[in-house]
């Protein structure tokens, strides 16, 4: 605590030219005894209630000037100095007072024993507070005694490891309670001296104790203990004993063993070898143990350096002469890895001979049908980038190429990660128009840009805009076809242009005043239920009627999962060429990994998947421990509760936004209701009841 936070900023300032008369009113003013006289904000000195009584006495004069009582000599301490440096420093001088003063010596305040005492105390009171969280806050068990061995202090540890509330302990003797701790308590009392390291049976729990002789003013008032629990050591203890064994148990089976096996760390230091390693590598364990692997045996670098953290099985090295198959997998505590161990078969290995080369043959058979199928798979159509072999997308497909020969608009409906672009291409191409396929997604373009990106702009049109102005996605899609995904994320405003532009094939650019005629194809995506965007008044009901001419619903990937193998052939192939490898595939036992998934993320989930394997699988085949799928979320109560909390706040949100659309379109057309309504596209029995339910009659001026 420093000085500034004790000192009293409302003290009595005089000047050097005032009268005594009006320095014992400015005393009887304050009610204080003491008065800084100053000079432009330093001190000159101090007079004292006493000095002035003094010199009254003397004199009797109350118009005299006040100079002859001032005290110059002052005792002055600093507002950064602490409490403990202020208190000596009133002891040594032996004053009442001090005068405190700011880094500019400027006076800033008077600091009086009153409140020094109220200072110190409040420190100790701050000082016991700490010592009280810090007893409180220990893990060690502490209880005090007085002489007789009644309790008389305990912190939170202790009520926890002895089983007892506050009123089972406090005031009670310890001989009643705990009869064991009493020989060594009386020990410390009577002699006086620590005892420590006991060994205490507390019910099921066991502790180490130490206990303290307490005094006051030199006699001995009683004893204080100190209680370690280390029941979960003894247990820990226990655990280390079974190790022992075990690691006894690991010994006996590696020498029993009849390959050669040597354990590494981390580090890829050995900490075990069998005989059969040792005699294949022609060395003692003595002068192996504790070194690098790739020192000891140079032949297994590769494999130590590269693959110390994966998988090998039948990898075929030469060591001393002697072929062996090598077999290496990584050794594991819970999730993290804490060694590596590595199997050598080196005898008997003809009998091997034969099943290798069935397998070297089984292998060439399979890249040879994979070949001539991705041959098969790569002859060019419309809808050949659209990879399946299930009944429900064939029909897909049918169905789109039927709809690519008309003229008619296009709504693709399906969840995220389907293909809906893939589709859009493929009717494209099967349309043969003469135009370009133009793309935009409305969703990844901010609201003040999509008009301008559909329609395109005019020179001058807006601050920033090109030269010579810029054409529109409309007119680089003439005699072609526009698509637009996610068209349920476009702005309502924009919707009716959009109408329009479909009904009468014209539009004008921004900041244009000329109509540009066009002939466009429209295909529609969204991964939305385009009947819940019309209730909740976030898409106009006669514009999904103008794009909804042919709808095509693309199935998520859980409801043709026959598809599975065949695109995860697909995605291996082009990962293949890309990356100039020749990975086969995926196991059939670990295909079904992916078969029983649910696949919220359909295609692109699934290709994702696929490519995270491919890049860490050591072999030629994907095995199920680098396919890495997420959990299905949980149906619990909490679970519930989050998904009702967020449809509610997606409703409230939804409401608002609602509501500011119609208080905008009131303000547009001036208070007509009327006219608002058919700005916004709805009919006026619509438009009233949605006034109705937002209260907008209520809170507008529009009426």
């Amino acid at each position: 605590m420093k000085s500034k936070h004790l000192i009293t900023y409302n003290f009595i300032k005089v000047t050097e030219e005032a009268s005594v008369r009006e320095v014992l009113q400015a005393f009887l003013d304050y009610r204080q005894d003491i008065a800084c006289v100053l000079r432009e904000k330093k001190l000159v000195g101090i007079i004292s209630k006493y000095s002035l009584y003094r010199w009254l006495l003397q004199n009797g004069s109350l118009d005299e000037n006040v100079w002859h009582c001032v005290k110059q000599e002052v005792v002055t301490l600093y507002e950064e100095d602490s409490v403990y440096y202020a208190k000596d420093l009133l002891v040594k001088e032996n004053v009442g007072h001090a005068v405190v003063l700011n880094t500019k010596d400027e006076v800033i305040g008077i600091m009086s024993k009153s409140e020094l005492i109220r200072g110190l105390i409040t420190e100790r009171n701050n000082v016991v507070h700490r010592l009280q969280s810090l007893m409180n806050n220990l893990q060690e068990s502490v209880l005090s005694v007085d002489e007789n061995l009644i309790v008389t202090s305990y912190n939170t540890s202790s009520l926890q490891l002895l089983h007892k509330d506050q009123q089972e302990l406090i005031h009670h003797s310890i001989e009643e309670l705990y009869p064991q701790m009493v020989p060594p308590l009386l020990q410390v009392i009577q002699h006086q001296k620590i005892v420590q390291h006991c060994r205490i049976e507390i019910g099921e729990t066991t502790a180490i104790a130490s206990f303290i002789p307490l005094k006051e003013w030199g006699n001995i008032t009683g004893a204080m203990m100190v209680l370690k629990d280390i029941t979960e050591f003894e247990h820990i203890a226990a655990e280390l004993e079974t190790t022992k064994q075990l690691e006894n148990l690991l010994d006996n089976a590696l020498e029993m063993a009849y390959d050669g096996v040597v354990l590494t760390n981390n580090k890829g230091e050995i900490t075990k070898v069998n005989n059969e390693f040792l005699s294949l590598i022609q060395r003692d364990a003595q002068s192996i143990l504790g070194q690098p692997l790739p020192e000891i045996v140079p032949e297994l670098t590769p494999f130590s350096k590269n693959h110390s953290s994966q998988e090998i099985v039948g990898e075929i090295v030469t060591i001393n002469e002697t072929k062996a198959i090598l077999t290496q997998m990584p050794i594991y505590q819970g999730q993290q890895k804490v060694g590596t161990i590595i199997k050598l078969i080196c005898k008997q290995l003809d009998m091997w001979k034969d099943l290798l080369m069935h397998l070297e043959n089984l292998e060439s058979e399979l890249t040879f049908y994979k070949e001539n199928f991705s041959t098969l798979r790569s002859q060019h159509g419309p809808f050949s980038r659209m990879i399946s072999r299930s009944t429900i997308m064939d029909e897909l497909k049918q169905k789109a190429v039927i709809a690519a020969k008309t003229p008619s608009n296009i709504l693709i409906t399906g969840k995220s990660g389907t293909g809906k672009e893939l589709l859009a291409d493929g009717i494209h191409t099967a349309s043969e128009r003469k135009g370009a396929c133009i793309k935009i997604n409305c969703a990844a373009i901010p609201e003040d840009l999509l008009e301008s990106e559909l329609f395109g702009y005019e020179e001058g049109a807006f601050t920033g805009a090109k030269k010579g102005g810029k054409p529109g996605k409309f007119e680089l899609a003439h005699q072609g076809t526009l698509f637009l995904d996610e068209i349920g994320d476009m702005p309502l405003p924009l919707q009716a242009k959009l109408l329009r532009v479909l009904q009468q094939r014209e539009f004008e650019r921004v900041g244009g005043t000329k109509p540009v005629q066009v002939d466009v194809r429209l295909i529609a995506a969204t991964n939305k239920h385009p009947a819940e965007l019309i209730d909740q008044g976030s898409f106009r009901e006669d514009l999904y009627y103008r794009i909804n001419v042919i709808q095509l619903h693309i199935p998520s990937l859980s409801e043709r999962k026959e598809d599975i193998p065949l695109l995860c052939d697909h995605f291996i192939h082009q990962l293949n060429e890309l990356h100039n490898r020749d990975m086969i595939g995926i196991a059939r036992e670990d295909m079904e990994l992916l078969l029983d998934y649910h696949w919220p993320g359909n295609v692109r989930q699934l290709e994702n998947v696929v490519e995270r394997a491919y890049h860490f699988s050591p072999s030629r085949w994907i095995d199920k421990e680098h396919i890495l799928l997420d959990k299905p979320q949980s149906v619990g109560t909490a679970t519930k509760y989050i998904s009702s909390s967020s449809t509610m706040n997606r409703e409230r949100v939804l409401g608002e936004t609602e509501k500011n659309m119609l208080l905008e379109a009131l303000e547009k057309t001036n208070g007509n209701r009327t006219q608002a309504a058919s700005l916004l596209g709805m009919s006026r029995s619509t438009f009233y009841n949605k006034l109705k339910k937002y209260h907008v009659h209520e809170t507008t001026r529009f009426v």
